[in-house]
């Protein structure tokens, strides 16, 4: 459109575009949208949103308010209704999907914000995230919601019941699902095991140092003092390996250290895995806070193991697909077996008290000779590549001791104990023997003579 002199009682004539005034007026008409909104709707979905209409009920405290859902994947859903939620609210959902099934699920509120005077079922929508959701329920609620999808008469007899929750569980695993990676300050001192486990004297005093977890531990029983005397030979036997011991004085070849490596990052990614397979046995909050918290520090340890290799000049691809050692494979093996067959101390015992218990010793020992490394034949080691060794030598010095904890508080019977101390001894043995084969396996020709 041409641009036309006209007067507006104005003493001069004015200049005006037509076609910008109207985009201007238009512009002056938009709602304005809050950051977060924003953000939001520009991030990528990670599931496909399914339109389905299902009834809800929001309890909060004593007042009982109707909603319904607008969509719902399996990674959360979206629920219209006429009261507000702050963001971060946990929330307990009980799902009843027809007579499909029932699920009980943990969620967070990750937005709430107004629809703007739209028509009912209300004036606001949160959207809701699953928190804390396990393999086998991510498989039940894709059958259900594909269930929904193709049969009316089950999404009618649907209905969410959702209830604004204080449970210690709820609101952890929240926190897991929507946490981003801490910075990487290492705040805790480290503790050196390269003698006996500290006893519980010294760990008062780590406490004491360490106000920011104020863990509190109690005093060791016999049986746990006779335990610790029968599995330090095992834990000694694993610090001295040549594989442990050669690392840190820079003595092992490159070849070495990149076979550990590759060879033990699927062990890596499995373990946060562990202890979720038992964290269902978990019947106390305690125990379950622990494995939580526990849990929120192992799911960055496998990005960390991909970033310590990659420093070493291992491609991320020989991760994925070397042939793994049958010792290291039979460590793997053990520790499923312990976390799914075995008792829930068991697995504690297994996992948490003696892989963890002997691990910062390893790394404490090896991560001295990595800068012996740098430089050479592509190594290049920048701060990423200690992020995994740093943490196990600084803020997981806790890990085990809070696992004791635990331990002395359910194995109450002399067959638990008993049980407790095999499952620590057999992870120790097999540790050893998983070290030993990758030493041996990557060694110079000469090492066989």
């Amino acid at each position: 459109m041409s641009i036309s002199s006209f007067f507006e009682r104005r003493r001069v004539p004015a200049s005006i575009e037509c076609k910008d005034r109207r985009i201007a007026q238009r512009r002056t008409q938009m709602i304005a949208f809050s950051p977060e909104r924003r953000r939001l709707v520009s991030q990528e979905r990670r599931n496909d949103r399914d339109a389905l209409r299902i009834p809800v009920l929001l309890q909060i405290q004593e007042k009982n308010v109707s909603g319904c859902t607008r969509d719902i994947t399996r990674g959360g859903l979206l629920v219209q209704s006429d009261t507000a939620l702050r963001v971060g609210t946990p929330l307990a959902l009980q799902c009843s999907f027809g007579e499909v099934c029932h699920l009980n699920l943990s969620g967070q509120v990750v937005f709430c914000h107004s629809t703007n005077g739209s028509a009912s079922p209300g004036p606001y929508a949160a959207g809701i995230k699953f928190a804390g959701l396990r393999n086998w329920e991510e498989r039940i609620l894709s059958s259900a919601l594909q269930e929904l999808k193709e049969n009316a008469s089950t999404l009618e007899k649907s209905v969410l019941n959702l209830r604004v929750s204080e449970d210690h569980l709820a609101v952890e695993a929240a926190r897991i699902a929507g946490e981003a990676p801490a910075s990487r300050g290492w705040p805790l001192p480290a503790v050196s095991l390269s003698g006996p486990m500290p006893t519980a004297t010294s760990v008062y005093k780590l406490q004491k140092r360490n106000s920011k977890r104020g863990r509190k531990f109690t005093p060791d029983p016999a049986w746990v003092l006779e335990m610790d005397q029968h599995l330090e030979p095992y834990r000694q036997a694993i610090w001295q390996t040549k594989l442990v011991q050669e690392t840190s004085t820079g003595q092992l070849s490159l070849r070495q250290v990149k076979g550990w490596s590759i060879q033990f990052y699927p062990f890596i990614e499995y373990f946060p895995q562990f202890m979720a397979t038992y964290l269902a046995k978990a019947t106390d909050p305690v125990s379950r806070t622990y494995l939580i918290d526990n849990l929120r520090v192992e799911k960055r340890h496998a990005d960390q193991w991909i970033d310590m290799a990659k420093g070493f000049g291992v491609p991320r691809e020989e991760l994925f697909t070397t042939p793994i050692l049958p010792e290291v494979e039979a460590l793997t093996h053990w520790l499923w077996s312990v976390s799914n067959r075995g008792s829930f101390v068991e697995a504690i015992a297994a996992t948490n008290f003696a892989i963890e218990g002997v691990t910062q010793g390893i790394a404490t020992i090896m991560v001295k000779g990595f800068d012996k490394y740098h430089g050479k034949d592509g190594v290049s080691l920048d701060r990423k590549a200690y992020y995994w060794m740093e943490a196990h030598s600084f803020y997981d010095d806790l890990h085990p001791f809070e696992a004791l904890e635990i331990i002395k508080t359910h194995a109450t019977s002399v067959e638990l104990q008993q049980n407790v101390k095999h499952a620590a001894q057999r992870s120790l043995e097999y540790l050893f023997r998983a070290l030993e084969a990758c030493y041996w396996a990557y060694a110079p020709e000469h090492a066989f003579a």
